[in-house]
């Protein structure tokens, strides 16, 4: 199943939804690319964030990793006239063999571990710490609800819900819920070093790098 069902129509649902503050909590942190010579981008979709990349001169080599086929070729044509060396992954995380010789500087993670259970977060953490040097910065933007007992945490609850429920049963992601990303991250050795949110703390943007190189997995 997959993301292939709704590729074509993602950003404009996302539009209809969010207006432009995903587009904008994506490109955050875009500075961070400046110092990085190897980047890894999980669930990058439709290519729009690769674009951004493009228009800041980046010439470090990308590898992108989704696992949507048709997600994927919409990026290539996106890309058709930049000069970004990317190698594409049509792959799970879990099936992905990175090379020995790949130390991502940087990690994206757009919009992309909210699609697993907490157990499944934990273990791509795992992944991701391994894959990393001590230097490594990860970048993730995702929801997180944070006034449970307010209207405006009511509101997240149900939108979360109504999100989750419909990538359910067009795409088969696993979620039940949102993950808690920043408990799961400290609980891995991982710490806050930049935090950018709008709509009231419900869409973040979180820089993490490792706080003892020792607790890697």
């Amino acid at each position: 199943m997959g993301f292939d069902r709704v590729a074509n129509y993602y950003a404009g649902m996302e539009k209809i939804v969010f207006g432009n503050d995903l587009e904008k909590i994506r490109n955050v942190h875009l500075k961070l690319i400046n110092d990085a010579e190897s980047i890894l981008l999980l669930g990058d979709g439709d290519g729009r964030f690769l674009k951004k990349i493009s228009e800041t001169g980046a010439d470090g080599l990308i590898v992108s990793l989704d696992s949507s086929s048709k997600m994927i070729e919409l990026s290539r044509k996106r890309l058709q006239n930049t000069d970004l060396d990317v190698q594409y992954f049509c792959q799970k995380i879990k099936n992905f063999e990175k090379s020995e010789s790949f130390k991502p500087d940087l990690i994206f993670a757009h919009f992309f571990l909210d699609c697993f259970t907490e157990d499944e977060v934990i273990l791509i953490i795992d992944l991701l710490s391994q894959w990393s040097t001590k230097t490594t910065k990860i970048v993730v933007s995702d929801f997180f609800i944070t006034k449970t007992n307010s209207i405006s945490g009511t509101y997240q609850k149900l939108l979360t819900q109504t999100m989750i429920s419909f990538f359910r049963v067009f795409c088969g992601i696993s979620a039940k819920k949102l993950p808690n990303i920043p408990k799961i991250m400290n609980s891995k050795g991982w710490n806050c070093i930049g935090h950018k949110s709008l709509r009231n703390g419900f869409i973040n943007s979180w820089v993490w790098e490792i706080k003892g190189y020792g607790k890697r997995p």
